[in-house]
């Protein structure tokens, strides 16, 4: 399998996966805020992570803004992957950052965000509101992802409150 047909194979697969443990965690919880897809720029994995608002009601109100918005604070960071079965194809698209024929990690969180884009668009994660957060983040990176992705996934005032929170001019 090529590059192109790996990473189109990442893009189906990951969009299956997303949008059945979306649907999964909103069954199980009625207070889903946060939803992120975060990996390193290895790409060991592909991690999904997710954010209750009764989480954040339990929080020193001091602690609230990085905690909303950073995926790394949230209670479910680390704690959940994905099936076995797109763990193997992940593993192949780590293999294959290094050598001659090498995948760009760029090129695959261009894939990964196309994905959340495609699944935010069809209204998996509900109506953009100031109460619903999606993105993704380059794990062992700084907020720059979060914000970058935050601007095409979330609403204007939630995205300004995103910039407030990281010490960005709106």
């Amino acid at each position: 399998m090529n590059n192109v047909e790996l990473l189109s194979k990442l893009h189906s697969e990951l969009r299956d996966a997303i949008a059945s443990h979306y649907v999964d965690l909103t069954h199980e919880f009625d207070d889903v805020c946060g939803y992120a897809v975060c990996a390193p720029s290895t790409f060991e994995h592909i991690i999904p992570a997710y954010q209750l608002t009764s989480e954040l009601r339990d929080r020193p109100t001091d602690s609230l803004g990085l905690a909303s918005y950073f995926p790394p604070e949230w209670n479910s960071f680390g704690t959940i992957f994905f099936d076995d079965g797109f763990n193997s194809l992940v593993a192949e698209i780590s293999n294959r950052l290094w050598g001659d024929d090498c995948i760009e990690p760029s090129a695959a969180y261009e894939a990964i965000l196309k994905v959340l884009i495609d699944l935010e668009r069809e209204g998996i994660f509900g109506p953009r509101s100031t109460d619903r957060f999606v993105t993704m983040w380059d794990v062992g990176g700084d907020e720059s992802m979060i914000i970058a992705t935050s601007e095409k996934l979330n609403s204007p005032d939630l995205h300004s409150h995103v910039l407030t929170t990281f010490g960005r001019n709106t």
